[in-house]
């Protein structure tokens, strides 16, 4: 009985993770702006497939996080 609802809460959580990330919910919406002071402009640049926008990476050196910030034109 135990086995049976471990294999069903896994399969539960696959399907609850597949659906966020289906939905876009892991994707952030692009900065007008860089974030902070203590934001580096890293030399990656790209286009956005979904909105066409030019997109400038940036990088928080004390967290590791990344921000893309729509380039000025």
């Amino acid at each position: 009985m135990i086995g049976v609802m471990l294999w069903l809460a896994v399969i539960v959580a696959v399907v609850l993770v597949w659906a966020f990330f289906r939905q876009g919910g892991y994707k952030r919406e692009a900065l007008t702006a860089p974030p902070g002071p203590e934001w580096v402009k890293t030399e990656e640049r790209f286009v956005d497939p979904t909105s066409g926008d030019t997109l400038d990476v940036w990088f928080d050196p004390g967290t590791g996080e990344r921000a893309y910030v729509r380039a000025h034109r």
